[in-house]
């Protein structure tokens, strides 16, 4: 019996050390504190020792503490054993595979047990950090888990990530914390972290972001963009805080009126066309592209030109105010004005704000113009442009920098300005602004020559171009007849109208030595015209090489597409850690297909083949000019450029010029050259003249047509894949699962025939199929990953047709549904849902609000069977089959839930469908099995029925 002075009490001992050994990690203690002196007595962790000592404890807390016992640990062991026995994993893969099992058992069994921390009395035996002391103490289990915040920084040697730890009582970097697994520790307090959170931290620390310098699209690839994945909080700041730009500044001078007596002389600096004046600070913040950038200012240039203007008369000595004046007399006087315009026109000093004086002298002289054409020299055209006023020539070098910089007038030598009318400026500035000044001449991209419509071509240009040429020209554009005969390798009796015609356009470019991009919708066969365009140079020089780069998700859709148009035609996927360079030189294919990332990690060697036509799918992929993607498919050596996407302009106007300087070098001019005369004008001013200038220019190149323009043209239904290619970790859980699921099903097959063992079958393979559309939906499976390729294209195709259309999503898996849910609020689209939860009376007034034309409601999730039954949904025009099965009659009606009397538009179609799965395969055996396909397997009790042993092997084979 105890003294009486004596207090007694039982508690939980947490030992989380040993959450590394996969032993037990918590057991009662029971604490006698006997004066000044304090005896702990450890009991064995059972149901029996927890009933006795904890029946004060809510009676679920009770079962999840049996759970951390020493036999529910030696249970889940046995279990996870024979797991891997099952999955044949050995080695480094099953001490992974088992270190994770075991880190998930115990992180669930306490973060259920969290919820009870208050109700229970912690201890705690840890290691003291450098040394081997142990001490053991009471401690606090929070019942609230600690949130995890990632902040990239920039460092020294390129980019690094800053882990903090929020809870209520604050925030701290990690490393004031020790962690074990999903325990995080500071001083006497544990705070529990949730499956995402940790397993996200074990990824970043097998991560080596050293490898990535300081290439931040990588980092922001490989690190950022996984970690917002795994649905962590990653913040940017810091790293567009620590932006900088470094760039020598280009001089200006800004002229203006002071109290319509004075000119009044701002010297100003562009540092990559952004304009900085004022007093000097060693950097400036400006926003560019809704980003912050911190300018660093070059103190030796802007000091030194200051001292140059302030030299440039006798009054601004005294002047030192950052701008310098003088009166209008003054400035006239021994033509000061006219000396120093030349002056600073000579140092390359761009002078702005000419055409907003309104006191200063104009000429009384009408600018008058003389083109002539002298020759044409490779893809230029020289021309001998002259501009007077009344007997005096302006120098084509000062008028070019004049119109470079936005000015509308002249200085001319009596030091009066010459006005240059708007008339004057539709017909000349942009000739004058694109070419290049050579011996006096102007040479200009010869492609300037196609913009011009017949009737407005003061230069005389257009007629510069092949007569023979130029005809068949003018009848693509004012026609509909066939120029082009297909050739005889493509198997299409004939193309629809607008697909001849786009047919027909790439081939009248090639001619004159052009490229083009085809911009139609998606769906409108943009592959299609390509293939026969390609088909079309094969035939005629059969030794050709042609390339196609893509996203790796289409590169097998364009080889089907391939074999389905042009079967005689050889194709060959150059792409994977297997792929062999010597394909490259092997005359046996004629079509070499990689992705962007192949093309980039291989330009070194993709450089050295002459392509005869270089095409690039979903082109919006190199809008950036300044990431190395863009610049590598700059290096590509073709005759004939193609680029195509439906999207090519997804953010704004510069999106354009990298994809048009890879088809037409040197038409749009230089980058920044592009970025002030069109992108700032245009987005910044909205100035309509110019977005009018910028689409006549490249109109004969970008061809667009929306699906509204040739809905008559198109057939009621247009059916596609959607090949999607897992990650590697969603890969590596598919096979996992399947590798299991085949050993049990063959078993079982051997042990008790085929017949029964498929109900089996169908469990193994729908397992499978969940694990295609997200590896969430695997419930049974320790699977470490939440990966999701088709959700992640889904988004981006919805986010491409959203809000010009509405789409139906179909899913056979009511699990998947709260998924996409999940992943539509976070991007921001509007949704409805209906399943077969929803109740009848409910169903049709969800049918009448996404039909309504005012909703903002754009995407319609539906579950396959619910979604079946009597709906009308013509307000969408897209349907995504997220999970497509054997059941094709089930698939062809909700297709036609959209695609019925009462729609007036193309409806597409897509089949949602994972590269080398179970999912493919049927795919292939519906192809296979014709007569099982003609009669449409109503049911999945059908088509277990029909399969046989050999299809079982194949398909999880």
């Amino acid at each position: 019996m105890a003294a009486k002075d004596s207090k007694v009490k039982v508690v939980l001992l947490l030992q989380a050390q040993k959450l590394l050994h996969r032993t037990p990690v918590v057991q009662l203690v029971k604490v006698e504190k006997k004066g000044t002196t304090v005896e702990m007595d450890e009991l064995q962790l059972t149901t029996a020792t927890i009933n006795h000592y904890l029946k004060h404890v809510d009676i679920t807390a009770r079962g999840l503490l049996t759970r951390l016992s020493p036999k529910e640990i030696e249970y889940e062991k046995l279990r996870i054993e024979l797991q891997l026995e099952r999955a044949g994993f050995k080695g480094k893969q099953a001490t992974e595979y088992r270190d994770r099992a075991f880190a998930r058992y115990f992180q669930t069994n306490f973060g259920l047990l969290k919820n009870f921390a208050n109700e229970l009395h912690w201890y705690h035996r840890i290691t003291t950090p450098g040394s081997n002391r142990v001490s053991t103490a009471p401690c606090i289990y929070h019942p609230i888990s600690a949130q995890i915040e990632y902040e990239a920084m920039a460092t020294e040697d390129g980019f690094g990530m800053q882990v903090w730890v929020k809870n209520r009582e604050g925030k701290w970097p990690i490393t004031e914390f020790r962690r074990f697994y999903f325990l995080l520790v500071r001083g006497n307090d544990y705070w529990h972290l949730n499956q995402q959170a940790f397993e996200a931290l074990d990824w970043l620390d097998d991560q080596t972001m050293s490898a990535l310098g300081d290439d931040i699209e990588a980092f922001m690839e490989r690190i950022t963009a996984p970690l917002k994945k795994m649905g962590q909080t990653v913040k940017l700041d810091a790293l567009i805080k620590k932006e900088y730009m470094e760039v020598l500044p280009e001089k200006r001078v800004l002229l203006s009126e002071l109290n319509n007596s004075f000119l009044m002389l701002t010297p100003q600096f562009l540092y990559d066309g952004y304009v900085v004046d004022g007093a000097y600070t060693n950097e400036v913040e400006k926003q560019i592209d809704g980003k912050p950038v911190l300018i660093k200012r070059n103190e030796i240039i802007e000091k030194n030109f200051n001292q140059f203007l302030k030299a440039l008369h006798p009054n601004f000595a005294r002047q030192n105010n950052g701008y310098f004046y003088l009166t209008f007399a003054d400035a006239q006087k021994k033509q000061w004005f006219i000396n120093t315009y030349h002056q600073l026109l000579g140092l390359d000093v761009e002078i702005t704000g000419m055409d907003m004086l309104r006191h200063f002298r104009y000429s009384p002289h009408k600018v008058e113009t003389k083109v002539k054409v002298l020759e044409q020299a490779d893809n230029h055209i020289v021309l001998d442009f002259q501009v007077s006023y009344g007997k005096e020539k302006v120098p084509l070098v000062e008028l070019q920098k004049m119109l470079l910089g936005g000015q509308k007038v002249v200085m001319l030598k009596d030091g009066s300005m010459g006005v240059l009318g708007e008339e004057w400026l539709q017909q000349y500035s942009s000739i004058v602004k694109h070419g290049k000044v050579k011996a006096g001449h102007l040479l200009v991209p010869k492609w300037l020559a196609i913009s011009f419509e017949d009737g407005i071509d003061e230069t005389g240009m257009r007629r510069s171009l092949d007569a023979k040429w130029l005809a068949k020209w003018k009848q693509w554009v004012k026609g509909e007849t066939a120029m082009y005969a297909l050739p005889p390798q493509v198997k299409v009796a004939e193309l629809r109208s607008y697909q001849q015609k786009g047919y027909d356009w790439m081939n009248l470019l090639a001619e004159a030595g052009g490229s083009a991009c085809l911009a139609d919708d998606m769906g409108l066969g943009k592959t299609l015209q390509t293939i026969c365009f390609v088909s079309n140079r094969l035939h005629k020089s059969t030794d050709g090489k042609h390339l196609v780069v893509c996203p790796a998700s289409l590169i097998y859709t364009w080889q089907q597409e391939f074999e389905k148009f042009a079967p005689s035609i050889k194709t060959v996927a150059y792409h994977g850690p297997a792929r062999d360079a010597a394909v490259l030189i092997n005359n046996d294919f004629s079509i070499i297909i990689t992705s962007y990332g192949t093309l980039r990690q291989d330009i070194e060697i993709l450089s050295e083949t002459f392509f005869d036509v270089a095409v690039i799918d979903e082109s919006h992929h190199i809008k950036n000019p300044s990431t190395k993607i863009t610049r590598a498919v700059s290096e590509l050596k073709a005759i004939t450029r193609i680029a195509l996407s439906g999207t090519p302009v997804m953010n704004g106007t510069q999106d354009l010029y990298a994809q048009l300087n890879f088809l037409l070098p040197g038409l749009l001019g230089s980058r920044e050259f592009f970025r002030k005369e069109y992108a700032i004008p245009i987005e910044q001013q909205r100035d309509e003249e110019k977005a009018k200038a910028l689409q006549r220019l490249i109109a004969p190149f970008v061809l667009r047509r929306t699906k509204e323009q040739v809905a008559p043209d198109l057939p009621p239904k247009t059916e596609m894949v959607l090949w999607c290619e897992m990650g590697q970790d969603q890969k590596a859980a598919y096979e996992s699962i399947k590798d299991s699921i085949r050993s049990s099903v063959l078993l079982d097959i051997e042990q008790n025939g085929l017949n029964k063992g498929k109900m089996g079958i169908l469990a193994g393979l729908t397992k499978l199929r969940q694990a295609c559309n997200s590896c969430e939906l695997v419930k049974d499976e320790d699977l470490f990953t939440y990966d999701s390729i088709k959700t992640e294209m889904l988004l981006d195709e919805l986010q491409n047709i959203i809000p010009a259309h509405k789409a139906l999503v179909f899913s056979q898996f009511t699990s998947m549904l709260d998924l996409l849910e999940r992943d539509l609020q976070k991007a921001g689209i509007t949704y409805q849902r209906l399943d077969g939860s929803t109740a009848v009376k409910d169903r049709q007034e969800l049918v009448n609000q996404f039909q309504d034309e005012q909703t903002d409601v754009k995407v319609f999730l539906l579950s396959l069977k619910a979604g079946n039954a009597g709906l009308t949904l013509t307000a969408a025009d897209y349907v995504f089959l997220f999970d497509p099965w054997w059941n094709a009659a089930v698939e062809n009606q909700a297709i036609d839930r959209t695609h019925r009397i009462g729609q007036d538009r193309q409806v597409f179609a897509y089949r949602m469908i994972c590269k080398g799965t179970v999912e493919e395969k049927i795919m292939r055996m519906q192809q296979q099995k014709k007569k099982l396909a003609e009669e449409l397997v109503s049911t999945d009790e059908g088509f277990m029925q029909s399969l046989t042993l050999e299809d079982v092997k194949y398909l999880l084979q």
